[in-house]
């Protein structure tokens, strides 16, 4: 389907350098190239080639519903709008209405503070990381105590990378795409938990058992919104001496580790004599 918008609107008029313009170019080329001779066009648009094409259906349909979103945000349409237009169109089964609009709400800007959504929309540097939960699953694995405490034993790592690089924001609640999900799955996973504040003393005793009651105390906890759902922002702060974190390995023995914010990842420093070298030219 190809959305049809009403004369009345402006034509949004894009450039090179326009954020959706890429997106829209390669998502074109993907549906367009699908054979040997459109293989100059393909590359023209940035694809590796025809490679690049889509030719099953369903993805081919992820596709247009894809651009029918872009579309329908260039011409600044809001949701009841392109919810009218979609419904103007009696013969185009409803499934891929429903696509469209999916698409169309999941290309909309995060709403909320605008210092915020800027941090957000900026995605996952050396300086801000995104973790969906802290204590739930979300990807539908069922809750047990063992996964509880991996996801919090990340969340630990995080801060400690952050500790052992230059600080940085951790966002709890917020997807990779930098979408706000939420904390009602996590307050929900405990009766001491349950609201905001307990959710901030379980989150600073998790640190302070793992890092120490000082590293949690250092922590500024804060719960904005973000898409309308509250979300966790945590500020830490650049360490003033190196942190290790305990790591219990398969074999159940334990071990000291150096995490370290490298990129938009929380990297370990396995060597001895590197952890030397970056604690020396860290804290020098």
């Amino acid at each position: 389907m190809s959305v049809m918008i009403p004369a009345f609107y402006p034509i949004p008029r894009l450039t090179a350098t326009s954020p959706d313009f890429q997106p829209i170019v390669q998502a074109a080329a993907r549906l367009i190239c699908t054979a040997p001779e459109f293989e100059a066009l393909a590359q023209a648009a940035g694809l590796r080639g025809v490679v690049d094409g889509v030719t099953d259906e369903a993805g081919r349909a992820a596709l247009r519903a894809e651009l029918d979103g872009r579309v329908a945000h260039l011409y600044g349409l809001s949701e009841s709008e392109f919810t009218h237009i979609l419904g103007t169109f009696p013969l185009v089964a409803q499934e891929v209405k429903d696509a469209a609009l999916a698409s169309f709400r999941d290309l909309a800007p995060p709403e909320g503070d605008p210092e915020l959504v800027r941090l957000v929309a900026g995605g996952e540097t050396d300086r801000v990381e995104f973790k969906s939960s802290m204590r739930v699953p979300v990807d539908g694995s069922p809750p047990s105590k063992e996964l509880t405490a991996a996801l919090e034993g990340v969340i630990v790592k995080e801060v400690a990378a952050f500790l052992n690089a230059q600080g940085g924001t951790l966002l709890i609640g917020v997807n990779d795409a930098g979408r706000g999900l939420g904390l009602a799955p996590d307050y929900a996973s405990s009766g001491k938990i349950g609201d905001r504040d307990g959710f901030e003393r379980h989150l600073r005793g998790v640190v302070g058992t793992a890092l120490g009651q000082t590293v949690a105390a250092a922590l500024a906890v804060s719960f904005p919104a973000l898409d309308g759902h509250e979300i966790c922002r945590v500020e830490i702060p650049a360490g003033t001496e190196e942190t290790f974190v305990s790591v219990t390995e398969k074999n159940g023995q334990k071990r000291e580790a150096l995490y370290v914010r490298m990129g938009n990842k929380a990297e370990e420093i396995l060597s001895g004599r590197d952890q030397l070298k970056y604690v020396r030219s860290r804290w020098a």
